[in-house]
């Protein structure tokens, strides 16, 4: 098969996997300068069919439910596009490995692994039933796990958007062994889907195995008729009995005895985090080491085996590259939207965090609320903390105000007050490399600057030294050339 140059405004700079349907390339967006996935279907299989059955309205489908959602837990869909023959959808290319694959290797998960992973889930999930999104096919295979243990959900192509009207048989669509009684009967589904399908998944990592096993027809029997055994009855797992009254809410055969929402649910499994003891909460899980793999690309077909540690759940000991005391300051940020679990979120998100806007990245996955996280990111830009890398063990967060950069001489600007373009260019070149926070950070540095090469320079700060910092700092000159 003839693959294109081009999709787009995207470069293909190869293939991640390909199908009867259509193929996944790696491309890069030459204007924000990031690689992309980039799911196609071949155009002439598209259809005018509404129902969702078929894997056209699927695609489109999956275009039109992410396209609303913007969570990190949730893999971003960047545009929906048609070409001569191909229509396409450019999404976030993520290296990870999917949690089936984890599944894989070490079937049974430490208990800070299993909350972390559904603490992440959860939080995701809130944000996309409140946009009125329900996933439908929630399972190891479409939850994908990054080196930084950074959990997003991916496949929406069955996924149930409130607003738009699809026929009853699309509620029969799922994966067996996951799917809800009221998907098997073919009754009206609503978000408690996934909270169903979630419950089978934290069976699955508590237990070590699927809590409904056999046949296809074995398993819809059990999911109508019977109740798994519970995960602290399970042999070898020796997990508390806090987790089976929690599972057996989350599987109720009645939706109406479910958890009413993935926050409630979510609530529910945070009052075992501090009861973890701290020796329990250094582990490592087994992953795949080889070929990287996106949101779409198949399974390797080959890997070495190896440990990856991951971030404990529960710790009193301070990071190594972190100040105690600041690190103090950013969990009583946090406490004030999630509670006195701020501190263990912290002190578990620093163990892999390089720097504050790493850490606070991090920590946002725990706010399912858009507009929490929006105040959360502006206490902790204004709050006096600066962000410095750590990953070398002696650097440390600092506070007070900005360094004044030595001045450069770059293309005779040296002089040159801040203008309000200036601002402008500030702001677009720096929101692509740290998000919404850019806002206040831009506003920040040009009340301080006196020239325009101090405002980039300050800009500049808020990237990792070295080559991050040398790219930002190139773009925000470029507007000078």
């Amino acid at each position: 098969m003839k693959h294109p140059e081009k999709l787009g405004k995207y470069p293909i700079t190869g293939v991640l996997g390909e199908g009867a349907m259509g193929v996944v390339y790696k491309g890069y967006d030459p204007i924000i300068q990031r690689p992309v996935a980039i799911k196609t279907i071949h155009k002439q299989l598209i259809g005018d069919d509404p129902s969702g059955t078929s894997a056209t309205a699927r695609f489109r489908n999956e275009a039109q439910a992410v396209g609303r959602l913007l969570h990190p837990g949730i893999v971003a869909i960047y545009e929906y596009g048609e070409d001569d023959n191909t229509a396409f959808i450019a999404m976030e290319l993520v290296q990870g490995r999917t949690l089936s694959q984890i599944l894989d290797a070490n079937p049974v998960l430490p208990e800070p692994d299993v909350l972390r992973i559904m603490d992440q889930l959860l939080a995701a999930l809130d944000v996309a039933h409140h946009h009125g999104v329900w996933h439908r096919d929630i399972k190891p295979a479409n939850i994908l796990i990054t080196s930084t243990g950074q959990l997003k959900i991916t496949d929406f192509g069955i996924a149930r958007i409130e607003s738009v009207a699809l026929t009853q048989v699309t509620s029969t669509i799922g994966t067996p062994g996951y799917m809800a009684p009221e998907q098997y009967r073919g009754d009206q589904v609503d978000h408690r889907v996934d909270l169903f399908a979630a419950g089978v998944l934290l069976y699955r990592m508590l237990a070590g195995e699927q809590p409904f096993r056999g046949s296809v027809e074995s398993v819809m029997y059990q999911i109508l008729h019977k109740d798994p055994t519970p995960p602290s009855q399970m042999l070898g797992t020796m997990r508390p009995v806090f987790y089976d009254t929690i599972v057996a809410k989350a599987l109720a055969k009645d939706k109406l005895a479910r958890f009413e929402s993935a926050a409630q649910f979510r609530s529910a499994l945070e009052k075992r985090v501090q009861a973890i003891p701290e020796a329990e909460a250094q582990t490592t899980v087994i992953v795949v080491h080889g070929q990287a793999s996106s949101a779409y690309a198949g399974s390797p077909s080959s890997g070495e085996m190896a440990t990856m540690p991951v971030p404990a759940l529960h710790s009193a000991t301070v990071p190594p590259g972190w100040n105690a005391d600041e690190l103090a300051r950013v969990e009583q940020t946090l406490a004030g939207f999630v509670g006195p679990v701020a501190k263990v979120l912290v002190r578990m998100a620093a163990k892999t965090a390089g720097d504050l806007n790493a850490l606070t990245s991090a920590l946002t996955t725990h706010l399912p609320d858009e507009r929490d996280r929006q105040t959360f990111l502006t206490k902790i830009a204004t709050s006096g903390v600066q962000r410095t890398h750590a990953s070398t063990g002696g650097a440390t967060v600092r506070t007070g105000p900005t360094p004044t950069p030595k001045p450069a001489t770059v293309g005779g600007t040296q002089g040159q007050p801040v203008a309000p373009d200036d601002v402008a260019h500030g702001l677009k070149v720096l929101t692509s490399h740290i998000g919404p926070i850019a806002a206040i950070v831009v506003k920040k540095a040009s009340a301080k600057a006196p020239t325009q090469e101090q405002f980039f320079q300050m800009l500049a700060e808020h990237a990792s030294e070295g080559a991050e910092r040398d790219q930002l700092l190139k773009a925000l000159r470029r507007k000078t050339a």
